[in-house]
């Protein structure tokens, strides 16, 4: 006589059968993505936690072994696209394999970009004026205070579309212009022809470049307005800076540039010094511009807030000149905090060449 096996009890409870369910769904399950992220390699651990988290959602959790794979080659990439420049990206392509497997190919690759390239794309995606109608207060201030506009040269480095080089000419003060993107290089060329502005020459490339030809002694007033402040990256190239205005100025000239500083009491860590690059709000210290500024003929003059400076001075009407420019001064770009909490702000300094 066979002897029956026991029944087995069948199991019933609805929470286990739906999770007993959901691990079998990574079978069916496909996808194919691109994720580009910033250039930032303070944010590594953070980029790994996203990417664990992002395979897990389509069904391919990672072991740590495999994590601490793609750590490497996240580090690595990070660090080359960084160093190229921080508008690159570090571009992840992955997709799920085919059946029966239940695993996952990814490809860590660099789509570069540059200074030039994202004005390019500026020029071809936003509204104009690009960066507001009116000049600098500051500027104009500053330029006027030095004398009468016949004696006092100017050179407006960075100049973009002319925000400050046309009313700066049309002043009566001879003006130059220096500008890195050709894209907006161009505009500029535009607007001084539209304006009969033909004693205004537009030297086209970069002011730390050594072998930029520019008149020696030549300038009462050299101005930088939201480019160190959008695109110096580190001591050296604000020292290197200093000595190129040195170069540039008679003796008694003065260097007026927009500079975001922290606060005492806040010390940035790489991650936000790096994100900071990535979107257009360079940090830096009162200490590290003094660094800059070490042995050279420079005596600080003015160290202003220009929300605080420029607002005072524009009409109702005119503010801001920008629709991105108040968080952006505020430093709201860098920091998702209310108006007046980030621990940065856009600063006027001005040094005069001794």
């Amino acid at each position: 006589m066979t002897q029956r096996k026991p029944k087995k009890d069948r199991e019933t409870n609805a929470a286990i059968l739906r999770a007993a369910m959901l691990r079998r769904l990574p079978r069916q399950l496909r996808a194919t993505s691109e994720v580009a992220i910033p250039a930032v390699p303070g944010l590594l651990d953070h980029y790994v936690q996203m990417f664990g988290t992002l395979f897990a959602t389509v069904g391919r959790p990672f072991s740590a072994e495999e994590l601490a794979h793609m750590r490497g080659l996240l580090a690595t990439k990070l660090a080359e696209a960084y160093a190229i420049s921080p508008f690159s990206k570090v571009v992840v392509k992955y997709q799920t394999d085919p059946l029966p497997q239940t695993s996952l190919t990814y490809w860590v690759s660099i789509a570069e970009s540059s200074i030039a390239g994202e004005y390019a794309t500026w020029v071809n995606a936003r509204t104009p004026p690009l960066f507001g109608s009116r000049p600098d207060a500051k500027v104009m201030e500053l330029a006027s205070s030095l004398g009468p506009p016949e004696e006092v040269p100017v050179i407006d480095i960075g100049a973009g579309t002319g925000r400050n080089t046309i009313p700066l000419a049309q002043a009566g003060f001879p003006t130059d212009a220096v500008e890195l993107a050709p894209s907006l290089a161009a505009i500029l060329r535009e607007e001084l022809a539209q304006h009969e502005l033909t004693k205004t020459q537009v030297f086209e490339g970069n002011i730390l470049d050594p072998n930029l030809a520019l008149p020696s002694e030549h300038y009462r007033l050299v101005v930088l307005a939201e480019v160190v402040a959008s695109h110096f990256r580190d001591v050296a190239e604000i020292r290197a800076l200093f000595q190129a205005a040195q170069k540039l100025l008679k003796p008694g000239g003065l260097l007026a540039f927009s500079a975001f500083l922290s606060s005492d009491g806040y010390k940035a860590d790489a991650a936000a010094r790096e994100l900071s690059q990535v979107l257009w709000c360079c940090l830096f210290t009162r200490r590290e511009l003094a660094e800059a500024a070490l042995e050279l003929p420079f005596e600080r003059v003015s160290d202003e807030s220009v929300a605080e400076y420029e607002r005072a001075r524009v009409p109702d009407a005119d503010w801001p000149p920008t629709g991105w420019f108040s968080e952006w001064a505020g430093g709201q770009d860098l920091f998702d905090l209310p108006e007046g909490k980030p621990p940065l702000e856009l600063r006027w300094l001005v040094y005069r060449r001794t």
